[in-house]
């Protein structure tokens, strides 16, 4: 034991903060802040891709969104339905590979990036999206 050792002060554990038995918990409370919310849905979403496709595809419920390669259906739904409020039906993705470009001389690549067209239930829409097109 050195001199020093005494001075520490040793982390405590609260009991709200355990799992029972002493054991600091994973879940976190169930209550979420909406900073924790958007942090999540941004990790997951990148953002949405206005086309000309995606603004006919929106006349018919279905938005298309730029998503994190990592990604897969059942996160993608649960940030759209968190950020926008809507309920999901249905999920499509497309993984877009690399595509090769010149530039004169020089060569290089787009980045590969994944896909996620969004079918919300009917009747739903959502706002700000497309009416930022146009």
């Amino acid at each position: 034991m050195g001199l020093f050792d005494k001075f520490k002060k040793k982390p405590e554990i609260k009991p709200a903060q355990t799992g029972g038995e002493g054991v600091p918990s994973a879940v976190p409370a169930s209550s979420e802040k909406k900073a924790d919310i958007v942090s999540h849905a941004s990790e997951v979403l990148v953002k949405p891709l206005l086309s000309e496709k995606g603004t006919h595809l929106a006349s018919t419920g279905r938005y298309v969104f730029m998503v994190k390669k990592q990604a897969n259906k059942p996160e993608i739904k649960k940030s759209i339905q968190r950020v926008y409020k809507v309920h999901v039906e249905g999920i499509r993705i497309v993984n877009l590979p690399a595509k090769k470009r010149r530039y004169g001389r020089a060569s290089g690549q787009t980045s590969e990036h994944k896909k996620a067209i969004i079918t919300l239930k009917k009747g739903e829409k959502i706002p700000g999206i497309i009416e930022s097109v146009g």
